[in-house]
C-alpha cells in the first residue's frame, strides 16, 4: 500500500534530511544493511539508499525511527530551515511518533497527550520515579535551583502546598517553573532569579497547575 503524501517528507526538507541521515549512519559507522536491521527490516537496504540520496521521499515515522536509533536531537532538527507551516507540521508528526513508541507499558491518559501537544517544551520522557512528563526550561528564570537547559520532570497532584515548585504556564505556550505560595485571596509565583518578577495571582484553580517537580536531568558539559 502507497504511503500517503501527508506521511512524507516533503521535496523542499528532503535534501536536509537526507544528509541528516548518512551523516549519523557514517558517524556511527553503520552500514545501510547494519541501519535495515536496526529497523527491523520495515525497510530493505535498497529502500534506506533511496532515502539516503533522496530519490525516494522518507516517512516520517521512518526518519524519526532513524533519529531515535542516532541518538539525533532536537538541536539538529531544529537546523532545518523550514517555513512556519513545514515546522508546524514536522513537530505535529514528531510528537505523535514520539509519544507512539515512547509508551511502552505505560499508557498517557488524553490529559497527558494534550499537554504535550499544547506546550512546546513539554515532551514524554520514560523515567523511573521522577514521572514521565517534562520540560525543557527556556529561561533562567529559577536559577540558581534550575538552569536554562534543564529537563524538569513534574507529576500531577490532587493538592499542592507552599514552596512547591509548580509547572504552570505564564505565556503562549510556554511551560516553566516557579515557587508558590498560597495566600487567602490567590497565590505568589517566585522566581527564585531576582531578574524576574513575583507574581500574584487573585484566583488560580489546581487545573491551571500541571504538576509539581519530581525531578530534573542536567547535562554536564
Amino acid at each position: 500500500m502507497r504511503t500517503r503524501k501527508q506521511e512524507l517528507i516533503s521535496d523542499d526538507l528532503k535534501p536536509f534530511v537526507c544528509n541528516i541521515i548518512k551523516e549519523a549512519r557514517e558517524k556511527y559507522h553503520y552500514s545501510l544493511e547494519d541501519l535495515a536491521k536496526a529497523l527491523n527490516y520495515q525497510k530493505n537496504r535498497q529502500t534506506l539508499h533511496k532515502y539516503e540520496t533522496g530519490s525516494l521521499n522518507i516517512p516520517y515515522e521512518v526518519f524519526f525511527e532513524i533519529c531515535r536509533i542516532f541518538n539525533i536531537d532536537n538541536v539538529t532538527l531544529n537546523d532545518i530551515p523550514m517555513t512556519k507551516q513545514e515546522k508546524e507540521l514536522f513537530e505535529k508528526k514528531m510528537i505523535k511518533e514520539y509519544v507512539t513508541n515512547m509508551r511502552g507499558d505505560k499508557k498517557l491518559t488524553l490529559k497527558d497527550e494534550k499537554i504535550i501537544n499544547t506546550y512546546k517544551n513539554a515532551s514524554y520522557e520514560h523515567a523511573i520515579k521522577q514521572g514521565n512528563l517534562s520540560i525543557k526550561l527556556l529561561d533562567d528564570s529559577m536559577a540558581a535551583d534550575y538552569l536554562k537547559g534543564d529537563r524538569i520532570y513534574f507529576v500531577k497532584q490532587d493538592d499542592y502546598k507552599n514552596g512547591d515548585d509548580i509547572v504552570i504556564a505564564l505565556k503562549n505556550n510556554i511551560l516553566t517553573v516557579r515557587r508558590l505560595y498560597r495566600y487567602p485571596k490567590g497565590i505568589i509565583l517566585q522566581a527564585i532569579n531576582p531578574k524576574y518578577p513575583t507574581i500574584n495571582v487573585n484566583i488560580v484553580s489546581n487545573d491551571m497547575i500541571l504538576g509539581k517537580v519530581s525531578g530534573i536531568y542536567r547535562e554536564i558539559k
